[in-house]
Parts: C-alpha cells; sequence; structure tokens
C-alpha cells in the first residue's frame, strides 16, 4: 500500500493546493454571484453561502430526465465525496431541511490526486443523473455538497434554483430521503462531523440513488472509522456506475403525480480524469428506462473543448430569468474502466508512467489505476516533469 508521503508527493508535483481556483457549480445554474470558496468554519455562511438568493436561469427539472452536474475550476483537491440534496425552501436558512437524492462516494469533482494548474483550463468532471420521482412539484432549491479529500478541513456548498414538474403532489417521498450530510463546520443539530484527510468517504446513509468513484482508502465520512469499499461506480474520471441492488430504481410519476412506475436509476459519467470538458446547462428530455435490474457502466469519455476558468458567474443581461437549456448527447465513450482492472506493477507506492508519459498511477496492492496527467505535465520514469523540470520523490515540496 502507498504511504502518505508518497501519495503528497505525486499531487504536489502537478500542482500547487492554492484556494484561487477553488471549485464551483456551473450546471445547475447556480443562485446570483456565488464566489468559490468553503464555507465558513464558524457556519455563519451557512446554508448556500447565505445567498443572495437571486434567480439568474432558473433550471426546470422534469422527473425521469437525465440532469448534469457540472463544475468550474481547478482545484479539486485530490477528490472526496458529494451529495446532491433538495430542499422546499426557496430562500433557505439554517432550519431548511435538505434531502440527499445522490450521493457520490469518491472521486468528487474528479479522481485526480491533488489539484489541476491553475493557470490551465478548468476540469469539469460532469455527472449525469435523473431527477426521482420523490421531488414534489413546484420551485425548490438545489445544493452541491462536497467534502474535500485534500488540504484543509472544508465543506463546500453551492446553491441552485430549480423548478420541479412531473413530480409527486405530497412531500411523503421526499420526507423519507435521508438528510443531507454537513461536516467541518459549526452548525446547530448537524453533530460533530469532522473528515480525515486522505480518505475516500462513504456515507452511512447514501440513500439508494448513489455511485462510488474513488481509489480509496475508505472511511466514513463522520465517524472516520474505516469502512468497505463501495462497488466500483462511474463518475468524473470513469468508472462503471451501479444502483443499489437492495431498493428499488425511482419510478415515473404518472399523470396524476403520484410518482409511482418505473423509471431508470440515476446514472454517472464523466470525462477522463485529467480531461477539461466544456460545462453543459441543465433541463433534459426525459431519459430512456433500461432494465430495473440492470448495471449501468459509464467508462471513460473523449474530452470536449475546454472553457475559461472562472471564479463566479455573471448574471443574465436581460431583464427576464432564462431557463436553462437540455444537456448535449453524452460523448462516446473511449477509455477502459478502472477498479478491478488496474495496471500490474511491482512496487506498492511507486509512481507508474504509461509509455507515451500520458497517463500515471500509484501503485496499489500491486496494481495501478491510470490517470491521465495534468495539462503541461508528462510522466517518466517514476516522476512528473513539468515546465521543463522533473519532480522525484526527492525533490517534493512538503504539503500544504
Amino acid at each position: 500500500m502507498f504511504s502518505k508521503s508518497t501519495l503528497f508527493a505525486a499531487m504536489l508535483a502537478m500542482a500547487p493546493l492554492s484556494a484561487n481556483a477553488h471549485m464551483i457549480i456551473a450546471s445547475p445554474v447556480p443562485y446570483g454571484h456565488p464566489n468559490n470558496s468553503p464555507l465558513n468554519p464558524s457556519g455563519a455562511d451557512y446554508p448556500c453561502k447565505a445567498g443572495p438568493y437571486t434567480v439568474v436561469t432558473m433550471n426546470n427539472w422534469k422527473v425521469g430526465s437525465t440532469q448534469k452536474l457540472s463544475f468550474t475550476g481547478t482545484a479539486v483537491h485530490g477528490g472526496g465525496s458529494c451529495q446532491i440534496s433538495v430542499t422546499t425552501d426557496k430562500e433557505p436558512t439554517k432550519d431548511s431541511k435538505f434531502k440527499v437524492i445522490y450521493s457520490i462516494e469518491g472521486g468528487c469533482p474528479a479522481n485526480f490526486p491533488s489539484n489541476y494548474p491553475e493557470v490551465g483550463p478548468s476540469y469539469d468532471g460532469s455527472f449525469p443523473f435523473t431527477v426521482p420521482p420523490e421531488l414534489p412539484n413546484g420551485q425548490m432549491t438545489m445544493a452541491w455538497t462536497w467534502m474535500n479529500k485534500v488540504g484543509n478541513r472544508e465543506f463546500y456548498m453551492n446553491c441552485a434554483p430549480i423548478t420541479v414538474s412531473g413530480g409527486a403532489t405530497d412531500t411523503k417521498a421526499f420526507d423519507a430521503l435521508p438528510d443531507m450530510v454537513v461536516a467541518n463546520i459549526n452548525v446547530p443539530g448537524a453533530g460533530t462531523c469532522k473528515t480525515k484527510e486522505t480518505f475516500d468517504y462513504t456515507f452511512a446513509n447514501p440513500g439508494k440513488y448513489k455511485i462510488s468513484n474513488g481509489i480509496g482508502p475508505w472511511v466514513d465520512s463522520c465517524t472516520g472509522q474505516k469502512s468497505t469499499a463501495p462497488t466500483p461506480g462511474g463518475g468524473g474520471g470513469g468508472g462503471g456506475g451501479t444502483v443499489d441492488a437492495g431498493n428499488p430504481v425511482p419510478g415515473t410519476a404518472p399523470a396524476d403525480g403520484s410518482g409511482s412506475g418505473a423509471e431508470p436509476p440515476p446514472v454517472a459519467g464523466a470525462p477522463a480524469a485529467g480531461s477539461p470538458a466544456a460545462p453543459v446547462s441543465s433541463s433534459a428530455p426525459v431519459a430512456s428506462a433500461p432494465a430495473p435490474d440492470t448495471t449501468l457502466r459509464t467508462i471513460a469519455a473523449a474530452p470536449t473543448p475546454p472553457y475559461p476558468a472562472t471564479g463566479t458567474l455573471a448574471p443574465a443581461s436581460t431583464g427576464q430569468i432564462p431557463t436553462a437549456s437540455a444537456p448535449a448527447p453524452a460523448p462516446v465513450p473511449t477509455g477502459a474502466v478502472p477498479g478491478g482492472n488496474g495496471t500490474p506493477c511491482p512496487t506498492d507506492g511507486a509512481i507508474i508512467c504509461s509509455s507515451d508519459g500520458t497517463q500515471f498511477g500509484i501503485c496499489n496492492f500491486g496494481k495501478a489505476i491510470m490517470m491521465s496527467v495534468a495539462i503541461g505535465t508528462k510522466c517518466v520514469n517514476g516522476a512528473i516533469a513539468r515546465r521543463g523540470a522533473v519532480y522525484s520523490h526527492r525533490n517534493m515540496r512538503t504539503a500544504v
């Protein structure tokens, strides 16, 4: 098993741990002018950075449609775990109840061991998901929350306005969804959850719509106790998405909006780790329905042209509130699925390079999960070359 020092060495060879390019959601389109910093440890700006709740673009979610979670920024902090949650409040307060509709355990927002270069394009580790039938109809607030793997113990939260249609006519099923996990900040009633650094996190109650996208090691997000690695699933960085076999898949709401019937489970897929991609706004047509017991598998996809990195999102220039457009068709899969199909390697903890230097992996129990190097870098002889310099274990900086 690789050591913590080896992991930090690989991380710092590729990018600095800087606060200038933190991640922020691009889709769904968030409220107002959100900044990209984590929430204040005091909890003073919980939830949603304390507003303002200015609707720049309304995100229309039809139950059963495929929506996309995507990002702007380069500071992915080694990944971590994320949740997509919803509250029925249009302008959430500390008393608002956020219910989880989708959990991403590990590899979120990207399955990459550190940060991407700040001078490079933003990374969009997109995660498509299906709007579940538990959501009631009407205008509500969606939240993306993130517990980062590497760096300071932080909690990120961006919020966006959504309007749900084709959903339930009451909140009975919605109220039964798990509560959103809050970590590393002081929020009354949220417990004393504090994450451990350099781990991928499992959730005690992730809900029935979830994927696993990390490479471990794994601990419980709140207790810090060693946890069992979830079944590998697709997301930012590649992999195969699965739905918990012990839970039913979401259903299509019939004409009366009661929320019963068969519909595909939330699906996740993304570009290969290290591949920047353009963000896609959300409000999509209804997705086709596979058989309920189907295992959905997504593999690393070809990148699309990058978009410039920004820290905030500008408001619409018109007086009317636009609605987000439908996402583009999913890219054609081209890569290999990480997980059990790692590259054989002789020495645990060693950095393994691909023959062309465009991918690297850290040997762990005889196998390395290969990932793309950051833009402007190359893996050469067990070290990462960047801007004419080769960074090996002997000349790495101390982790920030």
